[in-house]
């Protein structure tokens, strides 16, 4: 069986494609599961080898062999699979793989409704919008994705109505639901879900997978696109994984955010909160391998690429932004709270009597962090601890506060 790994992917082309038609022919489940055992450790080269040469062995007399490796998922053959299946799509095949859809197992039901992103025919719409909320990632994917080639309207409200749950796991849900359903991306709702959810970073993640963040920058969604891109660079390496930056574009975004930042302008404070958490991000990335190890190539020439484009900006560039980012303390909560992140990162004392003020402010969570940062900043004197804990209702907040004296 190892020789068929080593045929299959090889450079022998003669030997490959035998491999290929013979895993086929013989309908090889246990050739195929080794196969998928095996993809994650492939070149994208040879993937893209071994996905024509499965192409290649499919033919009128042996395409119905396909279904029988559909106990075996892989996110790597499902679109493959279905795009084969779909040029020999007939009467007999859709009501099997429909039959699948309502029966099988969760395997089949992931392969089966990819079938139908490819041939959308209507009487899969009752399984695949049922599916397409439910709890497992490729089945909703592959269900929405179907439904979003149907247009169906009814699941497409589902998930707007979703969007402003209570539920933020059910938010999130219906921004994953759009970004596969592909069409009519509903921005307004979905920023307004992220700035209202719990798992922010998780949502803004799903963003630029619908909408290039390049664009969006263009748009009448500019302060909302800067909120995204500021989840997304705190997200990045914890919360979403570092291969993303390619789909966030994140070093063009960048770049043209310093150039938009090199003098003041109405969204220069956040911008300067988003560049020099960047900077600091970028830098950790590359100065600590545990972030990168696992990182293929690609992704390690990128962040070195992204660290190097920041770094080269010079210190003039970043006093600027130093000085820039004091204005978002004047913002919304979610601003001033970001903006106090960076701060205490670079220890910027220059912030230390616009932070003073927010100690005045109504929201307690503001106000725990503002006289933190000045404890981390060195300037405890700036806080009256008696009138201030006299003004605390939370007792949560009053014991972090009474900790700092």
């Amino acid at each position: 069986m190892e020789n068929f790994i080593k045929n299959i992917t090889g450079k022998d082309e003669k030997k490959a494609q035998e491999a290929a038609c013979f895993m086929i022919d013989n309908s090889s489940a246990d050739l195929f599961k080794l196969l998928v055992e095996k993809t994650d450790f492939l070149f994208d080269f040879v993937k893209n080898n071994v996905y024509k040469r499965i192409e290649n062995a499919v033919n009128k007399d042996n395409f119905m062999n396909l279904i029988n490796f559909f106990d075996i998922y892989s996110p790597y053959y499902d679109d493959l699979f279905a795009s084969i299946l779909a040029k020999h799509a007939n009467e007999d095949l859709t009501d099997k793989i429909f039959e699948l859809l309502e029966n099988g197992t969760i395997q089949q039901k992931k392969y089966a409704a990819k079938y139908f992103v490819y041939i959308p025919d209507t009487v899969a719409l009752e399984p695949l919008s049922k599916y397409a909320f439910s709890d497992d990632e490729d089945l909703c994917f592959n269900s929405a994705q179907a439904l979003g080639q149907m247009q169906d309207d009814i699941s497409y409200d589902i998930a707007l109505a979703l969007t402003e749950s209570n539920d933020d796991f059910e938010k999130l849900k219906a921004v994953k639901f759009f970004t596969a359903y592909g069409n009519d991306f509903p921005l307004k709702e979905i920023f307004m879900a992220m700035k209202t959810s719990k798992l922010p970073e998780n949502i803004a993640g799903q963003i630029p997978y619908a909408e290039s963040l390049l664009k969006l920058l263009e748009s009448d969604y500019v302060e909302d696109t800067l909120i995204t891109i500021d989840y997304i660079i705190s997200g990045l390496g914890e919360i979403l994984p570092l291969a993303d930056i390619f789909q966030f574009e994140m070093y063009d975004v960048l770049n043209k955010l310093i150039n938009e930042n090199k003098e003041d302008n109405e969204y220069s404070g956040k911008i300067a909160q988003i560049l020099l958490e960047g900077l600091s991000k970028f830098k950790e990335f590359c100065e600590n391998q545990e972030y990168i190890f696992d990182e293929d190539k690609n992704t390690k020439n990128e962040i070195n690429e992204i660290n190097n484009l920041l770094n080269s900006c010079g210190s003039e560039f970043w006093d600027k932004q130093k000085k820039f980012i004091l204005k978002e303390l004047k913002t919304g909560k979610e601003g001033i709270l970001s903006a106090l992140r960076v701060i205490k990162d670079y220890k910027l004392k220059t912030s230390i009597p616009v932070i003073k003020e927010l100690l005045n402010e109504t929201d307690e969570t503001v106000v725990c962090e503002a006289a933190t940062t000045l404890s981390i900043l060195g300037a405890k004197e700036e806080i009256d601890f008696n009138s201030l804990l006299q003004s605390i209702k939370n007792p949560n907040i009053k014991a972090v506060i009474e900790s700092l004296r």
